[in-house]
């Protein structure tokens, strides 16, 4: 009997929700793959450096890219860090006695002596305080306000032309002419604000009502009613961040739900695999490109949303893993964008770091196949080759296949005709591997009902192997 051919190729679609299927090019899951590369391949994504050294000492939970061509970091121990340039190193400028900083923005208002400058604006647990971007710390720190007292976030953003601060279950204000306003908007107890996002002549409002409650609330504002204009529910424990691409985009709750909202339709759209949430601080726009970096997983690390042009379909990878190389057990504090590149703050255990992408070395990628089944899911199978075709393999670079069988047990290596375990002849453009199928039972080998296929893709430097297509080799041999 002739052999059938199970192919992959193409891998825009990105991270599937479910197992079996997805839309054309999707997989189960993948971590640091570049997937957006133009040529629809198989490829290593950059690395992520280590960017902080040890001068970072706290989890950074709100980074500021300010108009004076600094980067600031605000730490949840109290610590403000900058960085003068992309290149330069971070510099711990100031410890506020108040501790956790849970909320920083730039905002430009009067001084009081009608001169209208910028300052660097950030709350700790009950107060706000400030610092002209032209004065020097701590010098220059001010004790601007003081705020009802929330502890867990203060998130702070521009929106309609005033600075908009979540306190508990009030939004404050300061406004061009520096007055402050306490309670500028009042929610309905026991709401507690966490997100901020401005949107034309309105502010988007998310809230929460503490872990144990399944209800985070949507709401708008225009700082011109006395209260807020719209409210929309989703049932998870409460609404985490909110960032603007091509759409808005809302992550709500612990399961890693991502919605969109257009203050009109509602609709959960994606999922991070495993779960997990975002900080307030933790999402950027890169280019178009949604980043979101993603705590609370198995899977944790900065997964991007979106699409580089109007003929790819919308998807998501796990981009970037820390430097430390962990997907488990770690924290991402926030995200930015500063001088074209992305900025992730950590934290690992008891070490903390600022993360930036290495423009020398790419990352050693996993990418692991959706279930395959044939349509047949009834039928056994038996699995013989798999056959890989790339682009010329360069210098000290390797793959190494995997397979699995029935979704049980772990993941099976296979091996050349030759013996070998992983293609790493340097100019060769394909290999064949041979695998031994059966399922985690004993049963007779070359038997299985369905398929998994995965592969980990090792660089050296910023060369990479790029996988055009892997294809699997296998016989229908009947229904025992």
């Amino acid at each position: 009997m002739a052999l059938s051919s199970y192919r992959i190729k193409g891998f825009r679609g990105g991270i599937s929700d479910d197992a079996y299927k997805g839309v054309v090019g999707s997989f189960r899951f993948g971590h640091g793959l570049d997937i957006r590369n133009g040529a629809d391949t198989l490829k290593c994504n950059q690395a992520l450096k280590k960017d902080s050294s040890s001068v970072v000492t706290d989890l950074i939970l709100f980074f500021v890219p300010a108009s004076n061509g600094k980067l600031y970091g605000f730490g949840n121990a109290g610590n403000i860090y900058s960085k003068d340039n992309p290149t330069s190193p971070w510099v711990l400028k100031y410890t506020d006695p108040d501790g956790r900083i849970s909320g920083a923005v730039e905002y430009t208002n009067n001084n009081g002596s009608d001169q209208y400058i910028s300052y660097l604006y950030w709350a700790t647990e009950t107060k706000l305080k400030r610092i002209a971007l032209s004065s020097s710390f701590p010098s220059g720190v001010e004790n601007f306000a003081s705020l009802n007292g929330d502890p867990g976030w203060h998130t702070m953003t521009m929106a309609v032309g005033v600075l908009q601060i979540c306190d508990g279950r009030y939004v404050a204000m300061v406004d061009y002419e520096g007055n402050f306003n306490l309670t500028a908007l009042d929610l309905i107890p026991p709401n507690r604000t966490k997100a901020l996002l401005p949107q034309d002549q309105i502010v988007i409002i998310g809230t929460t009502k503490g872990s144990q409650v399944e209800e985070g609330w949507l709401w708008t504002w225009d700082k011109i009613q006395p209260s807020w204009i719209l409210r929309r529910m989703i049932a998870e424990k409460g609404i985490n961040a909110i960032i603007q691409t091509d759409f808005i985009i809302i992550q709500a709750g612990i399961s890693g739900g991502l919605y969109y909202w257009d203050t009109s339709s509602l609709m959960r759209f994606k999922a991070f695999p495993d779960g997990g949430w975002v900080n307030p601080g933790a999402v950027a726009n890169l280019k178009g490109m949604a980043l979101f970096g993603v705590t609370g997983s198995d899977k944790c690390g900065v997964y991007s949303y979106g699409r580089l042009s109007k003929n790819e379909p919308y998807s998501l990878n796990l981009e970037y893993v820390p430097s430390h190389g962990k997907i488990e057990n770690v924290e991402i504090g926030a995200v930015t964008v500063y001088g074209d590149q992305p900025f992730v703050s950590w934290k690992d255990g008891s070490n903390y770091g600022v993360d930036t992408v290495d423009p020398d070395n790419k990352i050693d990628a996993r990418y692991e196949g959706l279930v395959f089944d044939a349509g047949q899911p009834e039928i056994q199978k038996s699995y013989r080759h798999i056959k890989i075709l790339a682009k010329s393999l360069p210098s000290q670079c390797w793959v190494k296949v995997y397979y699995r069988i029935n979704e049980q047990g772990d993941w099976k290596q296979a091996f050349m005709e030759d013996g070998a375990d992983a293609f790493d002849k340097e100019g060769k453009t394909k290999a064949v591997f041979t695998i031994e199928t059966g399922d985690e039972e004993g049963e007779e080998s070359g038997k299985g009902e369905t398929y998994e296929l995965a592969f980990d893709i090792h660089p050296q430097g910023n060369n990479t192997p790029e996988i055009i297509m892997a294809g699997t080799y296998f016989e229908p041999i009947g229904i025992m």
